[in-house]
């Protein structure tokens, strides 16, 4: 009976960690530059599909402007803008949920100045300063 709480007790331990991984901004700029012969507002859909995938504006081919991505689920999954095909400025990205995952600034493909990282139930798990 003492070793059936004792694991009781090592279980409530383990699922009250906190975990930190995927929480980085190491690839905010991995997708290459496309340019297509796009020009104005844009709606993506997922295959097979009326859920919206995402929405945005093309300026000469490059993603220009606010863009919009979305789960499967309908959710959003990041908002941010682009310059010329590179993200820039302001950017959120969101857990499947629909809670807040991370927020920040990008600039020339950088994180700039102060981003935060949240869990999946909204609460700030890690705070940079770029």
């Amino acid at each position: 009976m003492r070793s059936f709480y004792l694991l009781i007790v090592i279980i409530g331990i383990l699922s009250c960690k906190k975990q930190v991984s995927n929480y980085d901004t190491t690839n905010i700029c991995k997708e290459k530059i496309q340019q297509t012969s796009k020009n104005g507002y844009t709606k993506n859909y997922f295959a097979n599909s009326i859920n919206l995938k995402s929405i945005g504006h093309y300026q000469n081919g490059l993603q220009q402007g606010f863009w919009k991505y979305f789960y499967r689920n309908g959710n959003t999954k990041a908002e941010g803008h682009y310059e010329k095909g590179k993200k820039q400025g302001f950017w959120k990205e969101y857990h499947k949920n629909g809670n807040v995952k991370s927020e920040g600034h990008i600039e020339n493909c950088e994180p700039s100045g102060y981003w935060k990282f949240y869990d999946k139930q909204n609460a700030l798990i890690k705070e940079n300063h770029y």
